[in-house]
């Protein structure tokens, strides 16, 4: 009787653990809104901790309410909360084979609690798709891929071995009678403590995931020009020295494009400065849909970008962006009246024909004027006649 007390006890305060659990990840959720795992851990916590709180009216009362309904919250919320981890680490949990899985055991534990009555068959269901969930959060967090020196993951796959281990333990000692000579009931009470010693840690992790992201979301946001989402002037500048010097390293080309939209003043004042936003986040847009994810865009100031081509020669510049400059030119933008097109001039420099990065920089500073004088909508390679149109 006191066991079963103490068990009772140790359920009592893990489901008051778990409501906590589930008000922290909800916070969590209003911090990060747009995050989908946040969501899925806030969801997931507070279905498993109505769970929870149901099963631990076992004795008190209907079976149908400890044994039936509470799984209808316990398995989907533990699925859910596991998943959104699974999500975090940057892999694709298996929704509909979850779901599938959910639907057939509460069938099952249904008909072991309601009509054959058995208590032991349905506690091994139960806890095999906790061994299951456990076991394959493991995998994907201990196989996370993340940034050098972030262990967050890896913590929570041996948090979740832990688990395993207290939850294969139950399964053998409730089931299979292999742990009885020691305890009838330390299986369980070893499941319980595991859990209320792991699920806090597991939700401090989260917790420090979540900040550490928002940290770095912030860091990037900062880096990011706010209209046209390119890197702003002074991320542009660090990331291009550090394309100029990797390709310095490794004896490999670079090219550095200065580019400007020509007459932007004159239908800027025009057509009203919003008209002369959208130009200029559909000239960005253009340019990051055509180069390489790797390639670095910058917004320079007003209407003039810069981009850094790494690996590319100076033709090689020269005919991508002869190639955007003829289709941006067939670009039309509406306005109040009408519609109108716009073009842009562009001057392009690199290494090794200089090998300092603020020469190159002012050399296709240079192109790009000697383009606005050969009569604009034009590209221009230092030092080269290059017709554009």
């Amino acid at each position: 009787m006191s066991a079963l007390l103490d068990i009772r006890t140790l359920v009592l305060i893990y489901v008051g653990v778990t409501i906590g659990q589930a008000v922290v990840l909800v916070y969590l959720w209003r911090v990060q809104r747009n995050y989908p795992p946040a969501r899925d851990w806030a969801i997931g916590s507070l279905l498993f901790a109505i769970g929870l709180f149901l099963f631990a009216l076992r004795n008190l009362a209907p079976v149908f309410v400890t044994e039936v309904i509470s799984n209808l919250f316990l398995l989907p919320g533990l699925m859910l909360f596991n998943f959104g981890i699974v999500k975090a680490a940057n892999a694709k949990p298996p929704l509909r084979t979850g779901l599938a899985l959910c639907v057939v055991v509460i069938g099952l534990l249904a008909w072991f609690s309601l009509a054959a009555q058995s208590y032991a068959a349905g506690v091994l269901m139960q806890n095999l798709v906790f061994l299951v969930l456990y076991i394959y959060t493991a995998i994907v967090c201990l196989r996370a891929r993340t940034a050098k020196g972030n262990h967050t993951f890896r913590f929570l796959g041996l948090l979740f071995v832990v688990l395993i281990v207290a939850n294969a333990w139950r399964v053998a000692g409730g089931v299979f009678d292999l742990t009885f000579s020691l305890s009838p009931t330390l299986p369980r009470l070893l499941w319980i403590a595991t859990s209320l010693i792991s699920f806090p840690m597991i939700t401090v992790l989260l917790t420090l995931h979540t900040s550490q992201r928002l940290q770095e979301e912030i860091h990037a946001q900062a880096r990011r020009d706010a209209l046209t989402d390119a890197y702003n002037r002074r991320a542009f500048i660090e990331f291009g020295v550090m394309e100029w010097s990797r390709s310095v390293r490794h004896d490999y080309p670079l090219s550095v494009l200065s580019v400007d939209i020509d007459h932007f003043k004159n239908f800027n004042d025009q057509y009203g400065h919003p008209v002369g936003d959208r130009v200029i986040k559909s000239l960005a847009k253009m340019i990051r849909q055509r180069v390489r994810k790797s390639d670095v865009v910058g917004r320079y100031g007003g209407e003039e970008f810069a981009v850094v081509l790494h690996g590319a020669t100076l033709d090689d510049a020269h005919r991508i962006m002869n190639r955007i400059r003829q289709d941006f030119s067939h670009v039309y933008h509406s306005y109040e009246d009408g519609i109108f097109s716009s073009s842009f001039s562009c001057g392009i420099s690199g290494y090794p024909a200089f090998d300092d990065p603020n020469v190159i920089a002012a050399k296709a500073d240079a192109a790009l004027y000697e383009a606005k004088r050969a009569g604009r909508n034009n590209v221009q390679l230092f030092g080269r006649q290059t017709p554009g149109k």
